[in-house]
């Protein structure tokens, strides 16, 4: 469980470097139907999910818990992106199942889409006259 409390932190704190380390040569992070596979892949789309966030909320934090589960070797991460635009904070909340083989690091990432949270953030930009697209 430390080591993927550590990659959460990792990411939470944009330290690209050490979450690649963490991750094994084959990792595979599914994202709905799209899935990317490797280190540099995956930590690339975790940069840019980032950078999107920072260039469009004037303050970005991010918070997270893992859980174990029934699988020793699988763990729910709960994120949390506390978001702020114009004095305004809202939390968006996500959750990823993070796999991990003890010999090789994080083997797969799994992605949760949480019910109405895109369509909150979605509501937020637009109350502010912004997009994702923006």
């Amino acid at each position: 469980m430390e080591y993927v409390e550590a990659l959460a932190r990792a990411l939470d704190e944009d330290d690209y470097e050490t979450a690649a380390e963490m991750m094994s040569d084959r990792v595979d992070y599914r994202i709905g139907v799209e899935s990317i596979r490797g280190p540099d892949a995956v930590v690339a789309s975790y940069r840019a999910a980032s950078e999107m966030a920072h260039r469009l909320f004037d303050q970005v934090a991010y918070d997270h818990r893992v859980v174990p589960t029934d699988d020793p070797h699988v763990f729910r991460v709960s994120y949390s992106d506390i978001l702020t635009l114009n004095g305004e904070t809202m939390t968006h909340q996500a959750e990823q199942h993070v796999t991990l083989d003890p010999n090789q690091g994080v083997i797969g990432i799994v992605n949760i889409e949480l019910p109405g949270e895109r369509e909150r953030v979605d509501a937020f930009l637009a109350r502010h006259g912004k997009s994702r697209r923006t």
